[in-house]
């Protein structure tokens, strides 16, 4: 009995050392409970709350973000050495003082141009060449000219807007380019299409309108619509505009363009025949004015080099660019013949043109085949099927077998493979698109050797 009174009481007094605990426990967490408590109404009291009835997330203007590059601190070093200042003459980027070879196109564009602006009526004029003679260059110093005319008071103030068939996703485009250069509204192309059509047909006084269409081949369509109504807008009686077109071959209205357009496009049109070797050694010395770093036989090298393959001034100027670096590496003061052959070299042993001497004789003739076609139509994206009417033209006169389409639509898929053309993944398809990944320059150097005599 004594034991289980002992045991009795030990369970007895370990409950209630359990029980007060407990109750410890529990007046501990409701003390921590009401001081939490009472800290968060403290703080309440002192915040003033509120249900937003507007979102505060701040929206992104369109055009807002744009990107942008890190600010120049230094300014760049001046030449200092005679040969570094004829390579920065020599920059193609570099707009010269006056533009040599061009002065019987440069009046004629600028008379067309001035007397509409002075009659305050609407034309078309059209410009043609191949690329690198001069016709964007020619143009934009006409523009000048014209401005430095309007601050003299010589002529009516006037809209000048520039667009570029190059710079364009999709031809309409164009409607959405000129009204933003003209109003600054950015709007879709149909929306900004009725407001050109408008602005063009309503009796409202304002300046006469300067529109340049460069690169226009690129603007064909099927349709034809955007080039339609580009140049069916000046002859409106209340347009008051002009539209210059630029494109690359002379004969564009007549073989791609309709009737309608031709029609509209007029008979006032300028072509730039492509750089004479004279010409080219002319363009150089201009530049190059004070500055003798050739000897007189290294220029000529260049001038007929470059004259034989296209005429493109560019070219021409690029050479000399690097024949003057070639020339300054080796701490030399002129530049010789031998600074000329190497730069040629370099051309030659470029990737492209060497990718372009390995490859087989019936791709390097489909290449040719190519150019010609580019050349023949001005348009560089050719259809399959009349580059290989010129493929089969070029292989009668090489005097080998042509190969059938399916054989040529094989090596169009290598060349396309070698990354030298860029075609339209559409199987066998003979009128699949073909564009050009290389230059036609690439392709003369690649098919003709240089002579280092």
């Amino acid at each position: 009995k004594n034991e289980k009174k002992t045991k009795v009481d030990k369970t007895e007094t370990v409950h209630n050392t359990t029980k007060n605990l407990s109750i410890k426990f529990k007046q501990r967490d409701k003390d921590g409970k009401n001081s939490f408590e009472s800290v968060i109404q403290k703080g309440l009291k002192n915040t003033l709350l509120h249900t937003p009835t507007k979102s505060r997330r701040t929206s992104l203007k369109h055009g807002s973000l744009t990107p942008s590059a890190k600010i120049r601190t230094k300014a760049l070093a001046k030449p200092i050495t005679p040969l570094q200042e004829a390579r920065m003459r020599l920059h193609v980027s570099t707009v010269p003082k006056s533009l040599p070879c061009r002065e019987e196109q440069f009046n004629d564009i600028y008379t067309f141009l001035e007397s509409k602006l002075m009659d305050n009526s609407g034309g078309c004029i059209y410009i043609s060449g191949v690329p690198g003679t001069g016709k964007t260059a020619t143009v934009n110093e006409i523009v000048k000219c014209l401005k430095r005319s309007v601050e003299k008071d010589k002529l009516d103030y006037f809209e000048f807007v520039e667009i570029n068939g190059m710079k364009l996703s999709d031809p309409r485009q164009a409607y959405v380019q000129i009204l933003k250069q003209l109003s600054g509204k950015v709007l879709t192309w149909e929306q900004a299409y009725n407001v050109l059509e408008k602005k063009f047909n309503s009796n409202v006084k304002r300046p006469m309108t300067l529109l340049l269409v460069d690169e226009l081949d690129l603007l064909c369509t099927k349709r034809q619509d955007v080039i339609y109504n580009l140049l069916d807008w000046p002859a409106k009686v209340f347009a008051r505009l002009i539209v210059i077109t630029i494109a690359n071959t002379m004969d564009l209205p007549e073989r791609v363009l309709m009737g309608r357009v031709t029609s509209r496009l007029g008979l006032t049109r300028v072509t730039f025949q492509p750089y004479n070797y004279k010409q080219l050694q002319e363009i150089v010395l201009t530049r190059l004015k004070d500055i003798n770093i050739f000897k007189n036989e290294a220029l000529q090298l260049i001038a007929r080099k470059v004259s034989a393959v296209s005429g493109d001034a560019r070219r021409a100027l690029d050479i000399c660019r690097r024949a003057a670096e070639i020339t300054e590496i080796r701490n030399g003061a002129t530049v010789t013949i031998h600074d000329v052959n190497e730069a040629l070299s370099e051309m030659i042993t470029n990737p492209k043109v060497q990718a372009i001497r390995h490859c087989s004789k019936f791709e390097q003739i489909f290449l040719q085949a190519v150019c010609s076609e580019v050349t023949r139509t001005g348009v560089e994206e050719v259809c399959f099927i009349n580059v290989y009417r010129q493929f089969e033209f070029l292989c009668s006169f090489d005097g080998s077998e042509t190969p059938n389409i399916t054989q040529t639509l094989d090596i169009c898929t290598k060349l396309g493979d070698y990354r030298l053309l860029i075609y339209e993944y559409s199987g066998s398809n003979i009128h699949q698109k073909i564009l050009l990944n290389v230059s036609k320059d690439d392709i003369h150097y690649a098919l003709q050797k240089v002579d280092h005599d």
